[in-house]
């Protein structure tokens, strides 16, 4: 499996899943262009990303009244909230691991919902912080 690293994190790709750094966002897409995974990182130069944080993060998102569940993804707690607009299907796990905080967002057409729920679990699982 390839891997992706950046300078908080890595992860292990699935053969038909690629990779782009784009600024501060790691972008990952399937071959064949129906999901898109992106994942944005912070580390906190003192102390440990606590649950206020991941709610500051979240905001927007509780603002219009969406309701997370708890999640945990390999060593990482945290929130995820699931939900759809017009077009996408969304899944935005908001996570936290000692100083390391990760947003990892998932989006397809709203017809694809569930396609690759698999994968996305995959590639999760082995997301580890440096």
């Amino acid at each position: 499996m390839p891997i992706v690293a950046t300078e908080s994190w890595t992860l292990e790709l699935p053969e038909e899943w690629s990779a782009q750094e784009d600024e501060d966002v790691v972008v990952i897409e399937d071959e064949d262009g129906v999901s898109c995974l992106e994942i944005s990182a912070l580390v906190l130069e003192s102390g440990a990303v606590g649950d206020e944080d991941l709610a500051e993060f979240s905001r927007d998102l509780l603002d219009e009244g969406l309701k997370p569940q708890a999640v945990r993804v390999a060593g990482w707690s945290g929130k995820l909230f699931e939900h759809d607009d017009e077009e996408f299907h969304w899944r935005e796990w908001f996570l936290r691991q000692g100083a390391h905080f990760i947003y990892a967002g998932y989006h397809c057409l709203r017809e694809h919902a569930g396609m690759d729920d698999a994968a996305i679990a995959e590639i999760l699982a082995t997301l580890e912080p440096c």
